[in-house]
């Protein structure tokens, strides 16, 4: 969201503060910095490069490169992502790699067991995220034709690719198979992810740069398949062989063969992936590490 009051507001409170932590992307906090006359030490946290509003960055790149250079320290959310961006490659000195934390997801166990009943006999395959071109949910759902009968396909979120993917689906003779599911609330949610055998993240393209559902599922003993994308950090996140598999993009087939591997060994990869949550992205584990970046400021 874009607020203009944020250009007034950080000039007249610039001399109350030793450091400055910025987002990026977000160009009118980046303005309001550049206008603020703010000396003090900048972190700037590099969630991922502008990929496809490319005539805002034409616009905003100036700004982008003031930036770059004006910060102290640039964090970002995977090494890998940090090492690929284009932006940052003759920063490499001052880029430190944080991955996202969050609390362990919990569920209310009558509302799993409610999912569970419903699928009951089947293995739960769960996808959630915006019905959108680069989250990739007509591969996963021409994958799922390569399932055997027993597995279903359930992928939650809404979005301007609903009716596509509904008629794919039809087309597909998927119908008792595959289920989109629409809006999922926020205390549903936790619960898919507890009740489903593996959980698939089967983006397409770099716009994924992190993938927190990964980790939302990893805290849940959920294992995880998900997608090798060039330049970002979603393979990172979901370790090959420890929590899950990683596979190419755009590849039905083998997406398919790896949810069938990791569903028969779920609770060898479901134990890796509560072990990988708990050594790297827990949110204390996240708070520790910035705020041992603002100390050494």
């Amino acid at each position: 969201m874009l607020s203009p009051a944020m250009l007034h507001w950080l000039r007249k409170q610039r001399n109350a503060y030793d450091i400055i932590h910025i987002h990026h992307p977000d160009p009118m906090a980046a303005l309001a910095l550049r206008l603020s006359g703010f000396k003090g030490k900048v972190v700037l946290h590099w969630h991922s490069d502008i990929l496809s509003q490319q005539f805002l960055l034409k616009i905003y790149r100036p700004l982008q490169t003031w930036l770059i250079k004006r910060a102290d320290i640039i964090i970002g959310t995977t090494p890998v992502y940090l090492q690929a961006s284009p932006w940052l490659k003759e920063v490499q000195d001052k880029c430190q790699a944080v991955p996202i934390g969050i609390l362990p997801v919990k569920a209310d166990a009558g509302r799993v067991a409610a999912i569970r009943e419903r699928f009951k006999n089947q293995i739960l395959i769960l996808s959630i995220g915006r019905l959108i071109p680069y989250k990739g949910f007509s591969v996963l759902i021409n994958a799922a034709k390569f399932l055997p009968d027993n597995y279903h396909l359930a992928i939650g979120g809404k979005g301007p690719l609903m009716q596509a993917l509904q008629e794919q689906i039809k087309e597909g003779g998927l119908e008792g198979r595959v289920s989109l599911e629409g809006y999922l609330s926020d205390e549903d949610i936790p619960a898919w992810f507890h009740a489903a055998d593996v959980f698939v993240l089967s983006s397409i393209l770099k716009t994924e740069a992190f993938g927190i559902v990964q980790i939302e599922a990893m805290s849940c003993g959920t294992p995880v398949v998900s997608t090798i994308i060039e330049g970002s950090g979603v393979s990172w996140v979901n370790q090959n062989e420890v929590s899950g598999l990683t596979v190419p993009t755009h590849n039905p087939e083998e997406l398919s063969r790896a949810i069938v591997k990791v569903a028969s060994l779920a609770r060898h990869y479901g134990d890796g992936a509560r072990q990988l949550f708990e050594e790297r992205y827990t949110l204390a584990g996240m708070i520790r590490a910035i705020r041992e970046i603002y100390r050494t400021l």
